[in-house]
């Protein structure tokens, strides 16, 4: 029997010898490839509804087609994502990061390990987790070779100081010729759960510049839905959440002159947030949450604000931001009507201190 499902219901087809095809009327590429099902459109043949209350539904529906009647999508696209880690004395938490990366389904990735001059055993630990991951991949065969000429783990020890914005301008140097698309995970977070990257890859299938895509947090033990993007245009997008790791970005945007991060402060994701926005042409956003922000770590830089760097970092975000402006000010007055509020924000951030009118506005 050939069973047709649709998107309220479509978590029934199972492999029970009958025939799933998945019916819809105008929803994306992206969305109809993680079914996993044919796709039919519903106006493309008859079909009668019918009660299944095996399944405890009312949607389920029977149809009646041919072979002639099936559908094939677009070939699938399997885009290469380069994925930076910017690393600092994080030997505690490495190895969940990069084991939550390694163990995806969705597999064609590479990922630029960038170390800003550690003084623990980061490295160490981070080569460790990599040939522990390789030596299960060959089934406990010896890797030291595959190790050694792989090139879907790079290892890059800084010798000179850049910060997290240093380290990611670093590492695009290092992406492979082939990668299509950059995605940026901190040594203290980890990816939300194996699906992730495959959720990346199914959205990403129309070719957006960027992909803003959802964040969890993980706060007294539990974790939590935190960031879920649902932008309509660019200025939604620049006055959203800034972090690095809320978008997936198209590599020949990311890697532009006047994309890069600003360098030698711990405040580089805002103005490049915008930078991105303001160049980018296209954009999708995912809804899933596909990253975890580890607000539990209290080395991080964004929890230990009373020091002299974080203080030089307000000022120096004050100045970036008004080159940022000075920059594109008379393109677009939606643009400049948003960086003259970003400057009015960091500028009492200078007199005040902290941040904490950045999470007044955004809230």
């Amino acid at each position: 029997m050939v069973i047709a499902v649709d998107k309220n219901s479509y978590q029934v087809a199972q492999d029970d010898g009958n025939r799933y095809i998945y019916l819809y009327d105008d929803e994306e590429l992206e969305d109809l490839m993680g079914t996993r099902l044919h796709c039919v459109q519903y106006k493309e043949f008859e079909y009668a509804d019918i009660n299944l209350t095996d399944y405890n539904i009312d949607c389920m529906k029977r149809a009646k087609v041919t072979d002639d009647d099936w559908k094939s999508l677009p070939e699938k696209k399997y885009f290469k994502i380069g994925i930076i880690i910017p690393n600092y004395n994080y030997e505690h938490t490495i190895e969940k990061c990069l084991n939550s990366i390694f163990n995806q389904s969705y597999k064609n990735f590479e990922i630029i390990f960038v170390d800003d001059m550690s003084t623990d055993n980061s490295v160490e630990i981070a080569n460790k987790t990599y040939a522990n991951y390789l030596k299960k991949e060959l089934c406990g065969f010896d890797c030291v070779n595959v190790l050694r000429e792989d090139t879907r783990f790079k290892v890059v020890q800084l010798k000179q100081k850049r910060y997290n914005g240093g380290a990611r301008n670093e590492a695009y140097l290092h992406l492979s010729e082939d990668v299509d698309y950059v995605y940026y995970v901190d040594s203290d977070d980890w990816l939300y759960d194996e699906y992730s990257l495959e959720k990346i890859n199914n959205k990403l299938q129309s070719e957006p510049d960027v992909l803003f895509v959802g964040i969890a947090e993980y706060k007294k033990g539990k974790t939590i839905e935190s960031s879920t993007p649902d932008y309509t245009d660019k200025y939604e997008a620049m006055n959203g959440w800034s972090g690095s790791c809320g978008k997936v970005i198209k590599k020949e945007l990311a890697t532009r002159q006047e994309c890069l991060y600003n360098e030698g402060t711990l405040k580089e994701d805002k103005n490049q947030h915008c930078k991105i926005c303001i160049n980018m042409e296209t954009f999708n956003c995912l809804k899933d949450m596909v990253y975890v922000w580890n607000k539990e770590n209290l080395k991080s830089v964004t929890t230990q604000r009373a020091n002299i760097l974080w203080q030089t970092s307000t000022i120096r975000h004050y100045a970036d931001t008004m080159q940022l402006y000075l920059t594109y000010k008379g393109q677009d007055p939606l643009i400049d009507e948003i960086l003259e509020h970003r400057l009015e924000l960091t500028k009492k951030e200078v007199l005040d201190g902290g941040d904490k009118q950045w999470w007044n506005f955004l809230l």
